[in-house]
């Protein structure tokens, strides 16, 4: 559940998931179990990733439609991933993966905390399937493209070649706020800084379409609201010009204002952005961005992945993630994460 608590775990553009904080649960538990190497465990993530994946876009967006992709196929893909760890009988764990995986989609439309336990028992039934597997259990093999189950209908191939690894293919979503919003961040961030009572108005075209179904709100009233905001995103991005500036959450009063002055256009396939800003003096500065920094073609340094780390970890000082993972004293992430592992989001 942690991690996905502030909506930044990875990202797979195809498919619409989020393999990792699933994958890794599992992989980390069953590894930790069975003594497996790195190698062991990067390999069984790796397969974890690709089932999940190819799942996923093999169902389709009318899976998506009525199902939480992640919760579903990560189902699959943690079972995978466990059972080879566990030396389980693969397409036994993965078969009773797919007969149990559910996850309604009204809980990402709600965007309530049921879609942390999602995540959370699609990584813990993943372990039980591989764990039934390696004890003999026999699994239906018949549910998928049967017309029964979650995955009762197919739309793609599973099976289908591709050009790259699926973890190659996921990325990493870098700035503190919502997915949909990330290439206009980058987009706004390159037109900064700026003063917000100069803008007269930003015209924001962002793709997919359903960002703007999912993710518009031209007033939002507090720090959750602020994230799930492009208008928000773009507005404090355009006026700072540092992306890093979302970590603080809802932004003052200019930012506010500015925020209803972004006036938000669904675009085409993709997962891009375009920001242009209009001035009162009349002229007018624009910015595109065909895929979001930390995927694809636009990968992520390590300094950036670095600083997403102690943004997470609290370790920078952000105010939100404070208040979320220090909110009963101490420090971040303290009894959470081994110390070691907490040492290393320190500054130094």
């Amino acid at each position: 559940m942690l991690a996905h608590l502030r909506d930044q775990d990875d990202l797979h553009l195809g498919s619409v998931t989020h393999p990792g904080g699933v994958v890794w649960s599992a992989v980390a538990t069953c590894g930790a179990e069975a003594g497996a190497s790195l190698g062991d465990a990067i390999e069984a993530a790796a397969f974890g990733y690709e089932l999940t994946v190819r799942l996923a876009e093999a169902a389709g967006p009318a899976h998506r439609g009525r199902w939480h992709a992640t919760a579903t196929a990560g189902t699959a893909g943690a079972a995978g991933a466990a059972a080879r760890l566990l030396d389980a009988d693969e397409v036994e764990a993965v078969a009773h993966a797919v007969s149990v995986a559910g996850g309604s989609a009204q809980a990402m439309v709600e965007r309530a905390g049921t879609r942390f336990l999602h995540r959370s028992h699609a990584a813990d039934s993943g372990t039980a399937c591989a764990r039934a597997a390696l004890a003999g259990l026999r699994a239906s093999k018949g549910v998928l493209g049967s017309g029964r189950g979650a995955f009762g209908e197919l739309d793609g191939d599973p099976a289908a070649p591709r050009a790259a690894a699926c973890v190659v293919e996921t990325g990493f979503r870098l700035h503190a706020t919502t997915g949909f919003a990330q290439a206009a961040v980058d987009a706004a961030s390159a037109l900064g800084p700026v003063a917000a009572e100069d803008v007269e108005r930003v015209r924001v075209v962002v793709s997919p379409p359903a960002a703007v179904a999912a993710a518009s709100n031209p007033a939002p009233a507090d720090d959750e609201a602020a994230w799930w905001s492009v208008q928000h995103a773009v507005a404090a991005s355009l006026s700072s010009g540092d992306p890093e500036s979302l970590a603080a959450g809802l932004g003052g009063l200019e930012v506010q204002a500015l925020c209803e002055r972004v006036e938000l256009e669904p675009g085409g396939a993709g997962w891009g952005a375009s920001v242009e800003a209009v001035f009162r003096d009349g002229t007018a500065r624009s910015e595109s961005v065909a895929v979001p920094l930390g995927h694809g073609e636009r990968p992520a340094s390590d300094d950036d992945l670095l600083a997403k780390w102690r943004r997470l970890t609290g370790s920078d000082g952000s105010p939100l993630l404070q208040r979320l993972f220090s909110a009963g004293g101490g420090e971040p992430l303290s009894g959470v994460l081994p110390p070691e592992v907490v040492a290393l989001a320190r500054p130094g």
